[in-house]
């Protein structure tokens, strides 16, 4: 998403992230785009902590869809680790204006079925949102770096550390 339109349509985000974790029992959830920038969280502290899960997380989907091409098919509908004490949920969906990703953690209070009927729900809401239920122009790659930075510091205020 473009440095200029983070403001606008990243703010109305912050609502149906907290709801999603709220309801699916989350501790940890990162919203970003297919580049890794990005665009909500909930339960991280530092920024340096979601800028490593952004980079993870947008790399995992990156392959995990190559590898599911090469199986012929378009792509996995999401991925899941589970652990002992935590798991994963690594949810990708589009919308009009860009395709997001979402990386969530839970624990012994959810389970993977509570997160992927809460996630359903999360993308419908987030799809007609004003500024995601259209199309968008993406960056340039002169502006790339720049507007990954931009969704952090939309985050935490000020530069990415």
């Amino acid at each position: 998403m473009r440095r200029g339109d983070l403001p606008e349509f990243v703010g109305a985000l912050e609502a149906p992230v907290e709801r999603f974790a709220r309801e699916a029992g989350l501790r940890l959830v990162l919203l970003i785009n297919e580049s890794g920038q990005v665009l909500a969280q909930r339960g991280f502290a530092r920024a340096l902590d979601v800028m490593g899960v952004a980079a993870l997380g947008a790399g995992i989907h990156a392959s995990s869809r190559a590898l599911a091409e090469l199986l012929g098919q378009a792509g996995f509908g999401h991925l899941h680790q589970g652990g002992a004490q935590a798991q994963v949920f690594i949810g990708p969906f589009r919308t009009p204006a860009e395709n997001l990703i979402v990386i969530a953690v839970f624990g012994e209070d959810s389970s993977i079925g509570l997160v992927q009927v809460f996630f359903g729900q999360f993308t419908a809401q987030v799809a007609g949102l004003p500024g995601w239920s259209e199309v968008r122009p993406t960056a340039d790659a002169r502006a790339f770096e720049k507007d990954l930075e931009a969704g952090l510091e939309n985050l935490f205020g000020g530069a990415s550390a």
